[in-house]
């Protein structure tokens, strides 16, 4: 099958490599209304790429560096199987010290990866039957304006940083999406990708199993939500530590439980954070609900995830974590609604949920994205290879990665700003 591409897609491209933040703007207008979008979303992805080449090894990809730079050469697959119940990026970080490919590689080729799977996971969606789906023409604004809220939803400084998390959550939406519009084969794939990249992922995978053969009606989800904030306690504490495989029970309860992970964090600007991120998600929640038509299966997955998101309520962390990927998928969902009017009897509500999709990838991409990882931004001075040529980069080392090291402290953060 020959690839449809957009006549701006070659001036995106060459954008690219030249000045990157032209090239993603591009890449947003040279979207194919009846293509697969395989090259703007390469341009995309290639944008992140290149951003995150010198992101600095803050939080837990500091705690990964340290890991996976302890590597030699006589460390064996056995050695790391051993010693992690996810594997997946120390087996990556293995291969990578073998071949002596710098470990900066590692959280740029994640991020790139993560953007990508995740602009295709809406796409994925945008190929499932709908019931009350308008077969009218989709308007270039349109497509253009749902895509870019995607894009921004994507906390993609956060979810490098945490990079097991962050990838095995995209991992997980993309295979959903693949198991109702296109592989199942390819679902499975990533499934197993997700699994074992990150352990939490065990918990969506057999709600999503779940969904397959039990049905939650849009209208109980709320309520079902409520009942299962309620029991949390007693069902976590019940139900973990009967799960011996792997000592993934014993590690969720001493670290997300009962740990310092299940506590509310009590700064300011966390705090607020969260109230900007949870809003959205709760307005994007409100506009699924008030919104008719059924795309067939993904929604039967969704109601049934969010109230078991809740299950997690007695650890703020484990609560949070699922909670985001929740907060994906309604994004994803919301834009399905506005691209293509699914359900929306409207044109007022249709005007007030475009109007919600702009301050929604506004907020994302201003706060959330930038506000919350100004540290980030400035220690590895990313700002400026949004509008600088990747060419260089090349000059960029291990010995220039490494003397981040000397700015950050055993937990991760950077010492200037503990």
């Amino acid at each position: 099958m020959m690839m449809r591409m957009n006549k701006l897609m070659p001036l995106s491209l060459a954008m690219s490599m030249t000045i990157p933040i032209g090239g993603l703007i591009l890449s947003f207008l040279s979207l194919d209304k009846k293509g697969m979008n395989r090259l703007p979303f390469l341009v995309m992805s290639m944008f992140y790429f290149f951003l995150l080449i010198k992101i600095p090894p803050l939080g837990d990809l500091y705690r990964r560096y340290l890991e996976i730079h302890a590597y030699g050469p006589g460390t064996h697959f056995s050695d790391i199987a051993s010693a992690h119940t996810d594997i997946l990026l120390y087996v990556n970080g293995w291969i990578f010290q073998l071949l002596n490919i710098p470990f900066f590689f590692i959280p740029a080729f994640y991020g790139g990866v993560m953007c990508y799977l995740l602009l295709a996971a809406f796409r994925n969606v945008t190929l499932i039957d709908s019931s009350g789906r308008e077969n009218r023409e989709v308007s270039s604004t349109r497509l253009a304006l749902t895509y870019f809220t995607v894009f921004s939803a994507l906390n993609i400084l956060n979810l490098v940083l945490g990079i097991r998390y962050g990838t095995a959550l995209v991992f997980m939406i993309y295979a959903v999406t693949c198991y109702f519009s296109r592989s199942k084969l390819r679902c499975g794939v990533f499934v197993l990708l997700a699994l074992l990249m990150h352990f939490s992922m065990v918990f969506v995978s057999l709600v999503f199993v779940a969904s397959l053969f039990f049905k939650v009606e849009k209208k109980f989800v709320l309520p079902l939500s409520i009942f299962f904030w309620l029991l949390s306690s007693v069902a976590l504490r019940s139900i973990l530590p009967s799960i011996g495989f792997m000592g993934i029970g014993d590690y969720a309860m001493g670290g997300y439980v009962d740990g310092s992970f299940s506590a509310t964090p009590n700064d300011s600007n966390t705090i607020m954070v969260a109230i900007i991120t949870r809003s959205l998600g709760l307005a994007s929640f409100v506009f699924y609900l008030f919104s008719k038509g059924e795309v067939k299966g993904f929604d039967r997955f969704l109601n049934l995830f969010i109230p078991c998101c809740f299950i997690m309520s007695v650890s703020y962390t484990a609560m949070g974590r699922y909670l985001n990927i929740a907060q994906y998928l309604l994004a994803i969902r919301i834009c399905y609604v506005y691209l293509f009017s699914t359900g929306v009897d409207s044109a007022k509500f249709r005007l007030l949920l475009r109007n919600y999709l702009v301050v929604f990838a506004l907020l994302s991409l201003l706060i959330i994205n930038i506000y919350t990882q100004r540290r980030t931004l400035t220690m590895g001075g990313l700002w400026s290879y949004a509008w600088t040529s990747p060419v260089f980069l090349l000059n960029y080392s291990e010995q220039d990665f490494e003397k981040y090291l000397n700015d950050i402290d055993y937990d991760g953060y950077w010492i200037k700003h503990r």
